[in-house]
């Protein structure tokens, strides 16, 4: 019995330390990773410095460390964490090692690595490679020109490159026609559902965008781009239960990208998950404490769970950081109204509608705190506007006090 117990206690012990790991893991890459996008690159490099990783590094904390090293121009670091990444095997690598040389005028090496990288399968297209900023040095060496001159994509890829210019062009039917071909061919072209999924997005049918991507997901079970994207499109499209399914495996994963906690509390507010909605914004607040949105989210969050003077503090805080969102003025003075601070209420209805005009609740709402400070006159006026946008609720204050 007790080696049972003794056992059962050791597996439980492995379990804490792996789940510890996880967390550990989880956030020293999150932390560096929101300093990159902040692009704080210093702070990226010093959270990834060597003690503070853990025992097994993975590619994915080299390659944040190279990106972090090319943005600060120091090619020498970048190429040394590049090449460690290559080493274990990341695609990607291959070409920013070819960018480094490119940068420092080593074209030959340059070309060497994009050799390298363009064996890979899923690599980038030819005009988004062309397109990238470090190789505008190489264009006209010799080395170069000779290289283009060289068949390096498949007539599949060079169909993915057409579709691309065609919707770069908004010749969206030609792109559709395109990319629906190539899916016919062959089922398994995770790229092509994902350009499609691009191209339903811009034409604003997220349903069908969405299951493009869970397609391409499917294919390529370990992209969390496609996941992402996934996820994001079912939450436009209003399917919030298989958009939420999608979140929690992203957020499972070791490496993903803290800004998709954003979206999450997003949905959550609308499955009414208010304590797993402040939970993510929490954690995305203490990645990015200074984004607007956030805050917004936040004491909207507040505001729903009728906790009204902690939704004006993060209502205000993210007016203070942005004042340019007419949405966070009516969530502020709609917290205020609730607070019977009436004339605060007013002022914030009033700053939405310098923003945008052609909002009649607004409007009709800033009649009715004006009613609670007696200022009929002004309420009356307000109340007209609503009504002349065809807002018929403002019948009965129009009747009532405005005879």
């Amino acid at each position: 019995m007790k080696t049972i117990r003794l056992t059962y206690i050791l597996s439980f012990l492995i379990l804490q330390t792996t789940f510890i790991f996880s967390q550990e893991k989880n956030s020293i890459y999150q932390k560096a990773y929101a300093e990159y996008v902040k692009k704080d690159y210093n702070n990226t490099v010093n959270i990834l410095k060597d003690d503070n990783l853990p025992s097994v590094k993975t590619d994915r904390y080299l390659m944040l460390k190279g990106d972090a090293y090319f943005k600060l121009k120091d090619f020498e670091n970048a190429l040394k964490y590049y090449k460690k990444a290559f080493k274990l095997k990341n695609k990607t690598a291959a070409l920013k090692i070819a960018e480094c040389f490119a940068e420092t005028n080593q074209h030959y090496k340059a070309v060497e690595y994009l050799k390298i990288y363009l064996k890979y399968p899923d690599k980038l297209l030819r005009s988004e490679i062309k397109l990238l900023p470090s190789f505008s040095n190489s264009e006209n060496e010799k080395v170069w020109i000779n290289f283009w001159k060289e068949k390096h994509y498949s007539s599949y890829e060079q169909k993915l490159d057409e579709a691309k210019y065609q919707i770069s062009k908004e010749n969206f039917a030609e792109a559709f026609d395109i990319l629906d071909k190539l899916i016919i061919k062959n089922q398994k072209r995770h790229r092509a559902f994902e350009m499609r999924g691009d191209l339903l997005m811009l034409t604003k049918d997220p349903k069908a965008a969405a299951n493009s991507y869970l397609k391409a997901s499917k294919i390529k079970k370990r992209n969390l781009t496609y996941k992402t994207k996934a996820a994001n499109a079912y939450r436009l499209a209003d399917k919030n239960k298989i958009a939420d399914k999608i979140y929690t495996e992203i957020i499972n994963t070791d490496f993903y990208s803290p800004e998709i906690l954003i979206n999450k509390a997003k949905n959550d507010i609308k499955l009414k998950k208010y304590d797993s909605a402040k939970k993510s914004i929490n954690t995305f607040l203490s990645f990015f404490p200074d984004n607007a949105e956030a805050h917004f989210i936040k004491g909207k969050l507040s505001y729903l769970q009728s906790e009204y003077i902690n939704a004006l503090e993060e209502l205000n805080e993210s007016i203070k950081k942005d004042h340019s969102k007419y949405e966070y003025f009516i969530y502020c003075g709609d917290a205020y109204f609730k607070t019977k601070t009436y004339e605060s209420a007013v002022n914030n209805y009033l700053m939405a509608l310098d923003l945008n005009p052609k909002l009649p609740e607004v409007w009709y709402k800033k009649g009715i705190a004006e009613i609670k400070q007696y200022k009929y006159k002004e309420a009356c006026e307000d109340f007209k506007k609503a009504k002349s946008m065809n807002y018929n609720k403002a019948d009965d204050y129009l009747i009532k006090y405005c005879k």
